[in-house]
């Protein structure tokens, strides 16, 4: 879905373990950074709490406790958790505080790209959904206030005073970017795209590629087989790969 990276820390008071699982990962999961890494419950905490990770890799046995010491330490869990340990007698109770995996020592490299494949898709689906969530949001009130924002529009000759709602895609030009307007006038300005998406996001634009954003009261049709969108205008936007499950859901839920 995406490349984003995963940031990981590993906790396991032996140095050896601890090697081992960053060679797999630096090997086979390249996707994964690894933030940190601790030798206790208390180095543990102090890491997650500074990294925030989105996963973590977790010893049973530590010198100050369990693993389960440091987890009931946070009131709410945002981060996955593999354990990795050399007690097959505790994966009940891993599962209780729902892991994504247990893994025994000596560690099996296909069994830890197995767990991690598995919380990667988890932690990719729920961050697609959080996202899907806030733009919902915005879009909920851009549709309670109904009118668009107006913004600024500067040429070398002119100001140009629009209602977002007349809007209808922006493409990037260089250092330039165009806005393809309701009366199939265009009008080029002198900022780059990132300048103004930043204002047009709250009222239903989307960037739907590193060239072009949309108005998503504008598309008429989404074309998936061929990654584009078809606007009131007649024009074709493309959509990228890794942007195309997210706006096809929220075109959903519109």
């Amino acid at each position: 879905m995406t490349n984003t990276k995963i940031r990981a820390i590993i906790i396991d008071d032996e140095s050896r373990s601890r090697e081992n699982i960053t060679h797999i990962l630096k090997m086979h999961c390249r996707d994964i950074e690894i933030a940190d890494q601790a030798d206790s419950i208390y180095s543990g905490i102090i890491s997650i709490k500074k990294h925030n990770p989105d996963l973590i890799f977790l010893d049973i046995k530590l010198p100050d406790g369990t693993g389960f010491n440091l987890l009931r330490e946070f009131s709410n869990i945002n981060f996955k958790v593999i354990f990795i340990t050399a007690y097959e007698e505790y994966a009940i109770k891993a599962f209780k505080f729902s892991a994504m995996d247990y893994l025994l020592k000596p560690i099996d490299p296909e069994e830890l790209i197995n767990a991690v494949s598995k919380a990667r898709e988890t932690i990719e689906a729920e961050s697609l959904s959080r996202r899907i969530n806030e733009f919902m949001s915005q879009i909920n009130l851009f549709k309670k206030f109904g009118l668009g924002k107006k913004i600024v529009l500067k040429t070398l000759d002119n100001l140009y005073v629009i209602d977002s709602n007349d809007i209808i895609s922006i493409k990037s030009e260089d250092n330039y970017c165009r806005f393809y307007l309701v009366d199939n006038k265009n009008i080029l300005v002198s900022y780059s795209l990132k300048e103004y998406i930043k204002e047009l996001e709250n009222n239903a634009f989307y960037r739907t590629h590193k060239s072009y954003a949309v108005n998503l009261h504008h598309i008429k049709r989404y074309n998936r087989a061929e990654n584009s969108c078809i606007m009131s205008d007649g024009s074709i936007i493309p959509v990228s790969y890794r942007r195309k499950d997210e706006l096809f859901n929220i075109l959903k839920n519109i």
